[in-house]
């Protein structure tokens, strides 16, 4: 019965998510199209339980799963109306192509997959953060049909997970009523598809071998790694900064609307999971104003511009944090009382940014969270510098967003104490590693070798 649930499920996730696609008219081959469907259908899913929650509806089998029908058939009204006019679009299966140089790398990749999604279908969640707050909310709510319940009776004040996104909250509960004791198989369905979708874009940039090696490097990184099966909000919340970013960059390049509309509503998502995105989000205005300057656009349509890329995150950040935190939870958090209260002194900013430099980027430590992935990363940067003295476009845009993670990060340490380094900082970095990955998939030392390897090759 379960595995019944489990398909209706991905099924409305990938309609959910098509749905939305259609919205904005992004159009994409096959195999694109279908994982960033079930990414987006995810995310739609959800915000439903916690829709339900902010209009006082019991969070019951039926009230979930009939509300994510009407979410499925709402997003897909362009869709069918499309359908009716034109006839069901063709699906280019040719997509899918596999040459046999890319099973080698495609068989490792998958047999990381499959380690990954044993864990989340076999073993419970395990992590602190998750057993203090989502999961057992979750647990909770899925008897007692409030994400309000009896978990906030037991003394909380040594703990603050409790007031973190309902983006897990829901998901735990949405795949729990579906006949899935643990509830995290929703991180495999994210992991999956974000791992097809960077293998299929990769492959737009470099030689297959070149991307199939990237990817398994990217994949096999120890701290990216353990997150697909670990039930926490940094791997999700990397997933859709970096998606955001992707078509943030794609708008620079293409100048269509759509993809900044579209790179915004992405950018909501991941600040609806992590509510400190919000301070990232603002960090790529400078970069969204230096095109504006370069296009020569008028002032209102700039101004237009930057308030709609905010705008997502703006309404993300107040619905979960300002809103339900604020006005629902019996119990609750000031946020103000965490500051830094001496600001002004600018040592610990300084020190942070050399602790996160010398404890988590470079060391020991460092390779047991991240491998030799950084690494690989600085020694492309260099040859790329040595070889070329300048960066394409691209690459430049890469760059930044790397520099912008890594400066937000330091900031936000040096502001909320609670940001700790090892823990907060450390999971942060996460994000780092798909932008590096993409650095390196628009570096001249490696598209140069995939050319030569395509010419040798025919």
């Amino acid at each position: 019965m379960s595995l019944v649930a489990l398909i209706l499920l991905l099924c409305c996730h990938f309609l959910s998510g098509y749905g939305m696609l259609a919205l904005f008219n992004i159009r994409r081959k096959a195999a694109v199209a279908m994982s960033l469907s079930l990414l987006l259908g995810v995310a739609v899913a959800s915000v439903v339980p916690f829709g339900l929650q902010l209009f006082g509806i019991r969070l019951t089998a039926v009230t979930v799963f009939l509300s994510m029908g009407m979410a499925c058939l709402l997003l897909n009204i362009r869709t069918l109306l499309l359908i009716r006019r034109d006839g069901c679009p063709r699906i280019p299966l040719r997509s899918f192509r596999i040459r046999a140089y890319e099973i080698p790398p495609i068989l490792l990749t998958v047999f990381l997959v499959f380690v990954s999604v044993w864990r989340c279908y076999y073993m419970p969640p395990t992590s602190r953060d998750a057993l203090s707050g989502p999961e057992a909310i979750a647990e909770y709510a899925l008897r007692e049909h409030t994400m309000i319940n009896s978990f906030f009776s037991v003394d909380l004040s040594a703990d603050n997970n409790q007031f973190k996104s309902p983006f897990l909250i829901s998901l735990q509960l949405i795949y729990k009523m579906a006949g899935l004791p643990f509830g995290q198989v929703w991180l495999s369905v994210v992991f999956i598809s974000f791992t097809v979708l960077l293998y299929q874009w990769m492959r737009e940039r470099l030689h297959p071998v070149i991307a199939g090696i990237l990817l398994v490097l990217f994949t096999m990184t120890p701290q990216v790694y353990a997150y697909t099966f670990m039930i926490l909000y940094d791997y999700s919340n990397m997933v859709f900064l970096f998606l955001s970013l992707y078509f943030l960059f794609e708008y620079f390049r293409s100048k269509e609307d759509r993809l900044l509309y579209f790179a915004a509503m992405l950018m909501g998502i991941a600040t609806y999971i992590r509510s400190e995105t919000l301070v990232l989000a603002a960090f790529f205005l400078p970069a969204l104003l230096l095109m504006q300057i370069r296009e020569k656009d008028k002032p209102g349509k700039m101004l237009y511009h930057q308030v709609l890329f905010m705008l997502p995150s703006l309404l993300a950040y107040y619905i979960t944090v300002q809103l339900y935190i604020r006005y629902y939870l019996p119990v609750h958090y000031d946020i103000s009382s965490l500051m830094n209260e001496h600001p002004g002194d600018l040592h610990p900013l300084a020190r942070r940014f050399g602790e996160i430099f010398s404890n988590l980027l470079t060391g020991e430590f460092a390779i047991q969270c991240w491998g030799y992935f950084m690494y690989i990363f600085v020694a492309i940067v260099v040859a790329d510098l040595l070889c070329y003295r300048r960066f394409s476009r691209d690459a430049r845009n890469w760059l930044y967003a790397v520099g912008v993670i890594f400066a937000c990060l330091g900031l936000l340490g040096f502001l909320l104490p609670l940001f700790d380094l090892t823990n907060t900082t450390k999971r942060g970095l996460m994000k780092l590693i798909p932008l590096m990955l993409f650095y390196m998939a628009t570096s001249g030392i490696l598209t140069r070798l995939s050319g030569r390897i395509t010419r040798w090759q025919k």
